[in-house]
């Protein structure tokens, strides 16, 4: 037998005068059912996630979604889970006293259409930058994620999104810029051109890079002015918000936020790991 789980959300809720009984009006407005037996659950309301512990996995799933959309495996038993914060989740067993506090990431819903990538359309594992140009980490980053492109060439798509802070007063200009260029099959050279410029970046940069890299220097001029490109960029900087990017850069890696860049190349290997354990 399957077993079933129904969540419920309260819409409507007239409220009466203390002498009377309130009228509740309840509508199911999701529903899955497992393959295995749920022992517990948990959620957590920001992320709209539901936590479903099974005997042998944590299964996350997606309000947003309405699916599952990963699972943490487990290799001791647990009857109990709950949410410790944002990124912990803690796992008790009510009989031997085992407790484990693990760590979770979050799926976050990053617009990518049309956006410009590196890498196979195809690939297993996509890694999103939120950049600005006058960021020194954002620079150092770059060196960084080439070497990374490197050492993973059929297995990561990377894609940049922009996110010029307002206290860098060509990061604007320079997100525009490098998009123009992309007109003209030029973004990832004067991507990172720009940002081996970050602390020095003006007009006179931005012109020198575009004729250096031979673009149609007319074509260019008229682009970065265009209101199709700064939509992206409007867009780009919206959706970072939604998703709660504080700062350049930020890291994604299928949708879960990277905290620690250093360790992306281990979380690049898990990730292949966790995929090739699904086929």
């Amino acid at each position: 037998m399957r077993n079933c789980l129904t969540w419920t959300m309260i819409l409507v809720m007239t409220l009466m005068p203390m002498t009377t009984s309130a009228v509740v009006d309840v509508e199911v407005t999701s529903r899955f059912d497992t393959d295995t037996p749920v022992l517990d659950m948990a959620t957590d309301p920001q992320s709209r996630l539901v936590f479903l512990l099974t005997a042998k996995a944590v299964l996350l799933y997606s309000v947003e979604d309405s699916a599952v959309v990963d699972q943490i495996p487990l290799r001791t038993p647990f009857d109990r889970i709950a949410v410790l914060d944002a990124e912990h989740l803690v796992l008790s067993h009510s009989v031997s006293g085992a407790m484990n506090i693990v760590r979770f990431g979050r799926v976050y819903p990053i617009e990518l259409e049309g956006r410009i990538s590196r890498g196979p359309s195809n690939a297993p594992v996509t890694v999103v930058v939120f950049d600005d140009y006058e960021c020194a980490y954002c620079a150092r980053l770059d060196v960084f994620m080439e070497d990374i492109v490197q050492q993973f060439p059929n297995q990561i798509r990377l894609f940049i999104k922009h996110y010029p802070l307002s206290k860098h007063p060509f990061a604007h200009e320079g997100a525009m810029a490098a998009l123009a260029a992309g007109q003209q099959k030029k973004f990832w050279e004067f991507h990172a051109q720009l940002l081996q410029h970050y602390d020095e970046l003006d007009e006179s940069i931005i012109l020198k890079t575009a004729k250096k890299l031979k673009l149609d220097i007319k074509r260019f001029n008229t682009d970065r002015t265009s209101q199709a490109l700064e939509k992206i960029i409007q867009e780009d900087v919206e959706n970072g918000k939604a998703i709660g990017v504080k700062g350049t850069p930020w890291v994604f890696l299928n949708g879960k936020h990277v905290s620690n860049i250093g360790n992306l190349p281990d979380l690049i290997t898990r990730e292949l790991e966790k995929n090739q354990n699904r086929k």
